[in-house]
């Protein structure tokens, strides 16, 4: 008799403590599913230094074009297009280069150093890095006035790719 009561208060204990592991179970998923519905956002960037050389970013604000031509005009004569509005080729070639190859080049980037980026950062470097393009233009026409449009707009695009490594470097990553 001795070895059946002795196997039924260990069972029993085990149905006890297995009651209590299932009501903490639930207790944490209750707990998870709160947390969840009162999750807010607590990304705050207040200052982002990309440096390119001199320059910092205080804020992130600005305007996208996407390839919409003036009037519906033809797309033929390029150069014509860019002096009526006052853009140049290599400024307009940034751009693009901003909206179509670095957007896929930060997402690869972030996989291949297993780093966690939320789009909204990755989003404000852009925006960042955009807005000091035509400053960063001037710059380099100032210091080489005879470097011709293609080596400037590979130095620059070499220089937006190091800057972004380098403020990655520094941040790890949005955890």
């Amino acid at each position: 008799m001795n070895s059946y009561y002795s196997w039924s208060t260990y069972i029993q204990q085990m149905m006890e403590q297995l009651k209590k592991q299932q009501e903490m179970i639930e207790y944490l998923q209750n707990k998870m599913e709160e947390m969840a519905l009162h999750k807010e956002p607590k990304t705050v960037i207040e200052r982002i230094e990309y440096h390119f050389d001199q320059l910092k970013i205080e804020t992130l604000e600005g305007t996208l074009q996407i390839g919409l031509t003036p009037n519906g005009s033809d797309l033929s004569d390029i150069e014509g297009l860019y002096k009526n509005q006052g853009q140049d080729p290599v400024a307009h070639s940034l751009q693009k280069y901003m909206t179509e190859e670095i957007p896929p080049w930060i997402n690869q980037y972030v996989r291949d150093h297993d780093m966690t980026v939320h789009e909204e950062h990755k989003n404000q470097i852009i925006e960042d890095v955009r807005k000091q393009l035509p400053q960063r233009v001037n710059v380099y026409r100032e210091q080489n006035p005879d470097m011709d449009d293609t080596a400037l707009l590979h130095k620059i695009q070499t220089e937006i790719r190091d800057s972004i490594v380098h403020y990655f470097s520094q941040q790890k990553g949005d955890d």
